[in-house]
């Protein structure tokens, strides 16, 4: 039997993913899935090695990539960069530059055109930091602007 739906969801960093809800709606529920972290964990902690910054990045990314291939979820990424903790959405969406992450969500919205999207956060302080309530802030933003042609027309021809 066909897949009846896509849900897509969306959050902040690679480990803010559901291990165990993605599987369920791609093995379970039979849905077409993906996950959208906006950032690569490029930030984040390491207790386990002395990679930080852009190598702490590339680790998380074939993490999530591994988890893929297991799950059989999709997998997108934006350009927004993990600079470390953030007290505001406000603040993240200004070092991230709101309008390329903005675009970034967009497109993938548009690619994978999801009947569902689920954000992991919401858009207020109790997501608890500011890159958190700020992936809830893009999602509903480019939810709402990815069905209008006048917003990123470029990407129109490639999807």
């Amino acid at each position: 039997m066909g897949v009846v739906g896509s849900v897509l969801y969306v959050a902040a960093h690679p480990d803010d993913e559901n291990n165990s809800f993605l599987p369920y709606l791609t093995k379970e529920r039979m849905f077409r899935t993906a996950y959208l972290s906006l950032t690569r964990g490029d930030g984040g902690q390491n207790l386990i090695g002395k990679e930080q910054g852009v190598e702490l990045g590339l680790i998380r990314t074939q993490e999530l990539l591994a988890a893929r291939l297991q799950d059989g979820a999709e997998q997108y990424f934006s350009r927004a960069y993990e600079f470390g903790f953030s007290k505001s959405s406000d603040e993240a969406l200004r070092i991230w530059d709101h309008e390329k992450v903005l675009s970034d969500a967009v497109w993938v919205i548009r690619k994978f055109q999801p009947d569902v999207i689920i954000t992991r956060f919401p858009r207020d302080a109790r997501a608890g930091h500011g890159h958190h309530s700020a992936s809830a802030i893009l999602s509903v933003e480019s939810f709402n602007k990815a069905n209008d042609p006048s917003v990123f027309p470029e990407q129109l021809s490639l999807v």
